[in-house]
């Protein structure tokens, strides 16, 4: 199983892709891992939009489909835990360039997730005013500025 043409995955892939996501970033006490928040969609989404991610994706999956131990079990979900991340381990490091932007765009829309920032404890939004107070600008600070004649030419 590769991806089609366009980077556009199969569902077969995206089966895979959500248990490669799962062994990417897995689940920690509550909190599901990448592949259980149904990230893939999404990963392939972006992946599509940029040429670089989608070509790092479609090298990605297509590693996988080649590992004849997967093969030899009926695939890469079937099988088991430290095999699936053998088989990441291996294509990690047959394919470093591809795979660097890969996990990069993983973590990206991992660390999106609005569950994933309240238990790493983010907050968003804008930092005033609920941030640090902020004297108010002190505009004698500009007095040397001021007194200069202007040093660019006009445009007209």
């Amino acid at each position: 199983m590769s991806p089609v043409e366009g980077g556009r995955l199969t569902d077969a892939d995206r089966t895979t892709l959500s248990t490669v996501l799962d062994r990417l970033i897995p689940a920690v006490d509550d909190l599901p891992g990448a592949g259980k928040m149904g990230l893939a969609r999404e990963i392939e989404t972006r992946a599509r939009r940029n040429r670089r991610l989608r070509s790092s994706l479609t090298a990605v999956m297509d590693a996988l489909s080649l590992d004849l131990s997967a093969h030899a079990a009926g695939g890469f979900n079937a099988l088991d835990t430290d095999a699936q991340i053998e088989a990441l381990e291996i294509v990690e490091s047959s394919i470093p360039d591809q795979f660097a932007p890969f996990l990069q765009l993983v973590y990206t829309i991992y660390y999106m997730q609005d569950a994933v920032l309240k238990r790493v404890g983010w907050t968003t939004g804008a930092v005033q005013p609920a941030g640090f107070d902020v004297e108010p600008f002190d505009e004698t600070i500009l007095a040397n500025a001021r007194q200069r004649e202007p040093f660019w030419r006009k445009t007209e």
